[in-house]
């Protein structure tokens, strides 16, 4: 077998390497390919099933290969996997991602059009990033690696969130969490060691995250939706403003098309009675009109600060620090779920079946773990009728899928 074999590649993987085979059949997963391509590809890990390479050499070019100009990412970072790949064409590989893990995964019979979401900005957007430290600076690690890459430009970045990729000193730590608001202009940086040696602006806040988990109380706020968050160093909130926007337009839109809830900020009666699976800090509980909420939560930083964003609701919002395994179901007429990339699993499909919504919307964050959850739901009576992409990571390989369940009636008569 040639050192550097000819692949004909036939499309994307979930994690954005193209997918081919060998000369004896072998499949192979190449990073840095494009599907329709031809290339030459170095195999670095080969087993019985599968083998993963990388591009060396482009033969046939795909038409949407595109160049990218970021210095740090020609010098081998491995965050935006998919930069070679032209935005459109970014779009419809994670529609098809997405349209292929419900079909295989989910063996779903009827998979809607997943429908591309707003346009986003693609450059200038990120407001959180997480870091490793090479003798005093942030750094990325490369693809598929330990080693790492110094930044020099990062061109996701929002301008106050690159400053502290580029300039900022951070000693002696090992890893840096940064997080900006971007209506607010304000920062913090989470620190993993000592901070002795941490230089950075005098407006930004910086904490360790020995102290986070002691109990240390350390945020910066965030607009989103007409409503103002707190968004402590140790909780989780979107990478970027505007989709964290886009997001909730999506699921009350999904609310609104499905069953005719009037999902507004403007008061009503909403969603009627709301659950707010993995809620975080509250960002759908928040701008969801419902008659009440009860915002689910395993996280105690997101938690603390979910009951202060939520404080001007009174008795109308409940705050449940538990993870949703444990949580016991109450009645709800809504559910919205936003879990981790591993997604619900049946635990969690068993807690949003069990408060009995009529509708439920799933915030995925991974295709395959979204394939499953939407699987489990339809086995317990829930019809997937939408499904949008909302393009939070351009130039990655990441998804983010905003999909609406309806429960599906039983027809009295037909027999049990």
């Amino acid at each position: 077998m040639s050192d550097h074999p000819e692949v004909s590649i036939s499309g994307l993987s979930s994690a954005g390497e193209g997918v081919g085979r060998l000369d004896d059949g072998l499949v192979v997963f190449v990073a840095g390919a494009l599907a329709g391509e031809r290339v030459r590809v170095e195999v670095s890990d080969r087993r019985r099933r599968f083998a993963r390479g990388q591009v060396v050499e482009v033969l046939d070019p795909s038409p949407d290969r595109t160049s990218y100009a970021c210095p740090t990412w020609h010098a081998g970072c491995g965050g935006c996997d998919l930069a070679h790949l032209a935005p459109d064409g970014q779009v419809r590989a994670k529609q098809q991602i997405v349209t292929d893990a419900l079909t295989r995964i989910g063996k779903l019979p009827l998979v809607p059009t997943v429908e591309p979401g707003p346009r986003l900005a693609t450059a200038g957007f990120r407001t959180t990033a997480r870091a490793v430290v090479i003798d005093g600076r942030a750094a990325f690690r490369r693809h598929g690696s330990r080693a790492a890459v110094p930044v020099e430009r990062c061109d996701v970045a929002h301008p106050l969130l690159e400053e502290l990729l580029t300039e900022a000193a951070y000693g002696a730590a090992t890893e840096v969490t940064m997080r900006v608001g971007a209506a607010t202009g304000e920062r913090i940086v989470v620190v993993d060691g000592p901070a002795d040696g941490v230089r950075v602006p005098a407006d930004v806040c910086v904490v360790t995250s020995d102290a986070v988990r002691a109990g240390a109380r350390r945020w910066i706020h965030e607009e989103i939706d007409g409503r103002r968050f707190r968004v402590s160093g140790g909780s989780f909130f979107q990478t970027r403003a505007d989709g964290a926007a886009a997001l909730v337009d999506a699921v009350r839109d999904g609310f609104g098309a499905t069953v005719g809830f009037a999902a507004k900020t403007d008061g009503g009666a909403g969603l009627g009675r709301l659950v707010d699976l993995c809620g975080g800090v509250g960002l759908f509980a928040a701008t969801l009109a419902s008659t009440s909420v009860e915002l689910v939560e395993s996280n105690r930083s997101a938690a603390a600060d979910a009951r202060f964003n939520l404080a001007d609701r009174g008795d109308a919002a409940q705050v449940s620090t538990v993870a949703f395994e444990q949580w016991r179901p109450c009645p709800a007429d809504a559910v919205v779920a936003d879990p981790a990339r591993t997604g619900l699993g049946a635990a969690g499909v068993a807690a949003v079946t069990g408060t009995g919504a009529a509708a439920v919307v799933l915030v995925s964050c991974d295709a395959g773990s979204l394939g499953r959850d939407a699987g489990l739901l339809a086995g317990q009576g829930y019809r997937l009728t939408r499904c949008t992409l909302v393009d939070l990571f351009p130039h990655t390989s990441r998804v983010e899928v905003v999909s609406v369940f309806e429960r599906v009636e039983s027809d009295p008569t037909t027999p049990a």
